[in-house]
């Protein structure tokens, strides 16, 4: 009996199946586990599922190990082999015990296309000559960052080329160009992509990007602080000297994109290296020096809250104090107010918005220099804001709008619920479960430990190991941790299970976009998105953005106007200036 798998819908199913199956069984702690490799068995990168056997599976596995390192070259050290088996399997209807055998490869940051393509070869091999599963049996599928790839029928393949494509056909170009931008660090292509996309908005010219870019060593964030830092100080000094001559619209210009190169330089130091917050200041401090250049444009302010400040710049389009609708915008984890007057700021002024971008507790200078930490009931914070927007007259009250980057897809919602003098509420994406999300990124004894309150030294050390493995996920942690002002894992996991918004979602009436990105896998952002949809009872617009416009990563990074023309057209046609 042959395997035949003829459409895309039919490959889902089956892989969603065993799926599940392997879901429930790691809930009910049944199977046998084995590994080999010399890491961590609870943090895999090869997961082996086969149904119960008589195979002698620590023999296979030392053999596995050694074959795929011999045809590969990728040292033993660096790969971890865990088995599981199903108590039962039924394949096209027929109980089987011989087929199929699934593999799943988590794939860390370092690999290239070629890395993972050779992996699955040899692994496929190995397997078929180790258990006598014909290769047309053994199925394969990448985990993030390189999701994509799929190991059937005896070859690799790209996913895509079984969405209603020809099994020859390339992969589409957009991803090609920009799966590794510039780097194999995906923590560094996130970042350049981010860096490359506010060119449009006078953040960043394309020159100096290249120059910059191309004295990074990849994996080196070191390298990176250096480069980005040496041309922000140059680029700051020539903003200098045109202001001191009089070419003040060249100042502004060369100050803004001083200002951008500062906040690169500081992305990696948070406040473990005093050049992360010293890169911070300068970086708001020549922002500052370009809103002076705007002819009052840009307006500094500080909005009451609490018994401190937040910080935050008002927008307008002219100088005519003409009573306009207002969009206020925020970030989430890792973005500052000077972050989101390029990605969006700007560029919302040209269509006539007044705009008050601010940053909250676990933001920009709430958390580098007042080292305040994220809170959950964001209300808190929005309500001050709002309450200081309608203290100005130059603002419609019956026309404002809260737009809320990254995490902002939480914090928002949750800040909506309760502030009901916001008539549109926008997120890119939508975050249901700060918690949830970020537990994608970890093995599920991980969840289950921080959910029945067992988090333990040896749940910090295995997230611990997952960060020293993977690039990306040690950027993240480290950010959460700093941000939310925690000092292990376990504190800060503790701390996301209250950023949710299962309890209060049913309360917002807002009318809201809800805007998705189709290969977000930043903590699950995708799902994330479209479940927070679902969830909202009132009127609301779902938007998803994709590779056909370079428009599918996280917040529409590296395409900022393609995402902002769609945002703004939605809120035009409710709040048209």
């Amino acid at each position: 009996m042959r395997f035949i798998i003829e459409r895309s819908s039919a490959l889902r199913f089956w892989f969603l199946v065993f799926g599940l199956c392997l879901f429930l069984q790691s809930l009910s702690g049944q199977g046998t586990v084995w590994a080999a490799g010399g890491i961590d068995p609870a943090d895999p990168m090869v997961r082996i599922t086969y149904a119960r056997s008589d195979l002698d599976v620590p023999k296979v596995l030392a053999r596995l190990s050694r074959e795929v390192t011999a045809a590969t070259g990728i040292e033993e050290r660096f790969i971890t082999y865990y088995w599981q088996t199903f108590d039962a399997i039924h394949c096209m209807g027929e109980p089987v015990t011989d087929k199929p055998l699934f593999v799943d490869l988590y794939v860390p940051g370092f690999f290239t296309d070629q890395d993972v393509a050779g992996m699955m070869t040899a692994i496929a091999d190995a397997l078929a000559n180790l258990t006598a599963v014909d290769k047309q049996w053994v199925f394969i599928h990448t985990h993030f960052p390189l999701d994509g790839h799929v190991y059937i029928s005896g070859k690799v393949e790209h996913w895509d080329n079984y969405r209603g494509k020809t099994g020859s056909s390339p992969r589409d170009i957009s991803q090609r160009a920009m799966s590794k931008f510039l780097f194999n660090d995906t923590a560094f292509v996130f970042q350049s992509l981010w860096r490359f996309g506010l060119i449009a908005t006078g953040g960043a010219d394309l020159g100096e990007l290249l120059t910059i870019t191309g004295q990074v060593t990849d994996y080196d964030p070191e390298s990176w602080y250096q480069a980005w830092h040496a041309m922000a100080v140059k680029v700051r000094a020539t903003g200098n000297e045109f202001a001191a001559t009089g070419h003040d619209l060249a100042a502004r210009q060369a100050y803004f994109r001083a200002s951008n190169y500062f906040r690169a330089a500081a992305i990696y130091m948070y406040d473990k290296d005093p050049r992360g917050r010293l890169a911070w200041q300068n970086g708001r401090d020549t922002f500052l020096k370009a809103a002076e250049l705007s002819g009052g444009l840009i307006e500094p302010v500080r909005i009451p809250y609490e018994r401190t400040t937040l910080p935050g710049y008002f927008l307008s389009p002219d100088n005519s104090a003409k009573r306009r609708p207002l969009l206020l915008i925020q970030t989430g984890l890792d973005a500052t107010a000077e972050d989101l007057y390029f990605i969006l700021g700007a560029l919302s002024v040209q269509r006539g918005y007044n705009c008050l971008i601010f940053e909250g507790p676990g933001q920009g200078e709430m958390i580098s220099a007042q080292r305040l930490p994220f809170r959950h009931d964001w209300e808190q914070v929005v309500t001050p804001v709002v309450d200081y927007a309608l203290s100005r007259p130059d603002v419609d009250p019956q026309r404002v709008a809260l737009l809320g980057y990254s995490m902002g897809g939480y914090l928002v919602p949750r800040a909506l619920a309760f502030e009901k003098r916001i008539h549109w509420g926008i997120v890119d994406g939508g975050v249901y479960s700060v918690f949830d999300g970020t537990m994608t990124k970890f093995p599920d004894e991980v969840r289950q430990a921080v959910a029945s309150g067992k988090c333990s030294a040896e749940i910090d050390a295995m997230v611990l190991q997952e960060m020293d493995n993977r690039p990306d996920v040690r950027q993240f942690i480290t950010q959460m941790l700093w941000t939310f002002q925690a000092e292990t894992p376990c504190e800060l996991f503790t701390k996301l299970q209250a950023y949710t918004l299962e309890d209060v979602i049913g309360e917002i009436q807002t009318e809201m976009l809800v805007v998705n990105s189709s290969q977000d896998q930043v903590a699950g952002s995708n799902a994330q998105a479209k479940k927070v949809f679902q969830a909202l009872e009132g009127q609301k617009t779902y938007l998803e953005f994709d590779a056909s416009q370079g428009g599918q990563f996280h917040c529409q990074l590296g395409a900022p106007v393609v995402s902002s023309e769609r945002i703004l057209n939605w809120l035009d046609e409710r709040a048209r200036p």
